[in-house]
């Protein structure tokens, strides 16, 4: 199992727990966002052809890029995705909204003490987060996916194929 899949494991168990506390509820929402992240992460590194060179170029990732990317990827008026598959650019939306979204919910998690969070709002964070991978195992393959991997990785003033990371 990779560690992005034992991450949403984790995660996954925690928030099935009889009465779970408040220490528990905001593990899981963080933990479920380190899983999607570490999954696009090794995503992105697998293209890379030196085994050895892989993790060091997986922790040069930027949480900050990579939800500004995922913002962007998320909305269609700034990135129309022009002449692509409809299906396949829906589902890749739907990815990079979930990141986007796991994010601020984990910053929530971890940084904001007065936001108590219930079984439900975990359940539903962990619960995007499995979606998430299913959907993006659909995808991956596709040129869009993998330019949006690319992206995550990238400075956003690079153009790729179909879609502009231009501010």
């Amino acid at each position: 199992m990779a560690h992005h899949d034992d991450l949403l494991q984790l995660a996954h168990e925690s928030v099935r727990k009889t009465s779970p506390n408040q220490a528990e509820l905001r593990r899981a929402v963080s933990t479920v966002y380190y899983a999607l992240f570490h999954l696009l992460v090794s995503e992105t590194t697998l293209n890379w052809s030196r085994d050895t060179s892989r993790n060091a170029l997986g922790r040069m990732f930027d949480h900050g890029l990579m939800k500004r990317v995922s913002d962007r990827v998320a909305d269609s008026k700034r990135t129309p995705f022009t002449g692509e598959d409809p299906t396949s650019v829906s589902e890749l939306r739907w990815v990079a909204e979930a990141f986007a979204q796991l994010q601020e919910r984990r910053h929530i998690a971890d940084y904001d003490n007065g936001t108590l969070w219930t079984p439900l709002e975990a359940v539903v964070a962990v619960a995007r987060a499995e979606a998430a991978f299913i959907v993006w195992d659909k995808i991956k393959h596709t040129n869009i996916a993998q330019e949006y991997l690319v992206s995550l990785h990238s400075a956003p003033r690079l153009r790729h194929g179909a879609f502009s990371l231009r501010p």
